[in-house]
């Protein structure tokens, strides 16, 4: 059987024409979620809410320790209240004459406090992985970048966030 004025009349057809439908829905239905989401976090009871929601993530074990580490990085570079990246450095990583881009975290500990940086080197593309080193603050090298473009750096690859130092910038002898 055909259709009448456009409407599917066949079994196949209506279901294909459902589908299609609620498809449209559940993708038109996605910015609509996100906004609601932004307006209960502006206000009291939203706040709540995503406490409650981040405990729950908090308390999962195994959605736990991504979570809390992603959370950490998250809160770490975000503009507001206090910031763990302090500067973007380079260091000689993970050999001498190697240089890598690395964001000032403290001090040393320990035995190594006085005199050295704590730094954090993160991995390309995934700055949620990398290492901490320990580096004395003589060997440790500004960078020239805003945390912001330190971190536009590693994500992209080395490709985004480059620019040219000023002629009156120190440079770095890698022969010795």
């Amino acid at each position: 059987m055909s259709s009448l004025i456009g409407v599917p009349t066949d079994r196949w057809s209506l279901t294909r024409a459902v589908d299609a439908l609620s498809e449209s829905a559940r993708q038109a239905g996605r910015p609509g979620l996100v906004w609601l989401v932004g307006l209960l976090s502006t206000n009291f009871v939203g706040k709540k809410f995503l406490e409650v929601f981040d405990r729950v993530l908090e308390n999962l074990p195994l959605v736990k320790s991504v979570y809390s580490a992603s959370k950490q990085l998250v809160d770490a570079v975000s503009p507001k209240g206090r910031r763990s990246f302090r500067r973007v450095v380079l260091v000689e990583f993970p050999k001498k004459g190697t240089f890598a881009l690395g964001f000032v975290t403290g001090g040393g500990v320990g035995a190594l406090g006085q005199g050295t940086a704590s730094v954090y080197v993160p991995t390309a593309i995934n700055p949620t992985s990398g290492f901490v080193v320990f580096v004395r603050e003589d060997e440790v090298v500004d960078a020239g970048l805003t945390v912001e473009e330190g971190l536009k750096l590693v994500v992209s690859g080395g490709v985004v966030g480059t620019r040219p130092l000023p002629e009156d910038s120190p440079r770095v002898d890698v022969a010795s």
